[in-house]
């Protein structure tokens, strides 16, 4: 049995979409080909059976989760930054 499967992630932003969709490239290779589209990033995924598109996709949303976690953390705290230094 083949499967495929397509996913649309709708971001803040093109920028983020972007960032985001350059930081999981890398861990996607030959298992899903994404791209950024406008502020979306979409996904497919091919597999040979159901198990195996589940733990590509399983992964894939792992990867963009934790990136995800890693701008908004550099965004908070660029923000602070910006803030202490504006209350100096």
């Amino acid at each position: 049995m083949k499967v495929r499967c397509k996913i649309w992630i709708k971001c803040k932003s093109e920028e983020e979409a972007e960032m985001l969709n350059d930081t999981i490239k890398i861990d996607n290779e030959r298992y899903i080909e994404s791209k950024a589209t406008g502020n979306y990033i979409e996904a497919e995924a091919k597999a040979n059976d159901i198990l195996s598109i589940l733990h590509t996709l399983d992964d894939f949303l792992a990867c963009l989760s934790l990136a995800q976690q890693s701008i908004d953390t550099a965004e908070k705290m660029k923000n602070d930054e910006v803030s202490a230094s504006s209350s100096s």
